[in-house]
């Protein structure tokens, strides 16, 4: 199979995609991370998916939408969150409701040739003129990517993530 090329293209998500982008994202994401169907279906109406062209195989998603950044849970625990600078505490940022990534993974087997940004310039195309966010883990190889794309890690999230138990990275973009 070397050498020869996968032909993919990129389309919105249909609900009738819900198990190839829950498969898809199985293979991406550790079981600490592992969502419920039922909650990636909730945000299929801004949903974008990478597709073999030959099988139809799902091997990038991108699901977007309005969120509190930082969680009701966050309220009562402010000291959780560790500012990197000034604007999130400032404007209030972790307890408004922003646009944002909700997930972005990619098949480990395609991984490193641009789908995560192809799928991440959509995110920016349909939200101009917005501030937007995403929350990763501090492990999360993809990170560099996010600040090359134009993201500002502005807070660390103590504990944000479970199984291990990880910080997570508070990032905006002023697009």
């Amino acid at each position: 199979m070397e050498g020869k090329k996968t032909k993919i293209k990129i389309r919105k998500g249909y609900n009738n995609d819900l198990d190839g982008i829950y498969n898809c994202h199985l293979k991406c994401f550790d079981k600490g991370d592992l969502w419920y169907k039922s909650i990636i279906q909730q945000s299929m109406d801004r949903c974008y998916v990478v597709e073999k062209v030959d099988d139809g195989q799902i091997i990038g998603v991108l699901l977007q939408g309005s969120t509190v950044p930082c969680e009701e849970a966050d309220k009562e625990n402010f000291k959780q969150i560790t500012p990197t600078g000034d604007i999130i505490v400032k404007n209030n940022l972790h307890m408004d409701y922003l646009e944002g990534i909700l997930m972005v993974c990619v098949d480990p087997e395609f991984r490193n040739k641009g789908l995560a940004k192809m799928l991440i310039e959509i995110h920016f195309n349909e939200n101009k003129n917005e501030l937007i966010h995403l929350t990763t883990r501090k492990s999360n190889k993809a990170y560099n990517l996010y600040l090359r794309m134009g993201y500002e890690h502005v807070a660390t999230i103590k504990n944000k993530y479970f199984f291990p138990t990880e910080d997570g990275y508070f990032l905006i973009k002023n697009n």
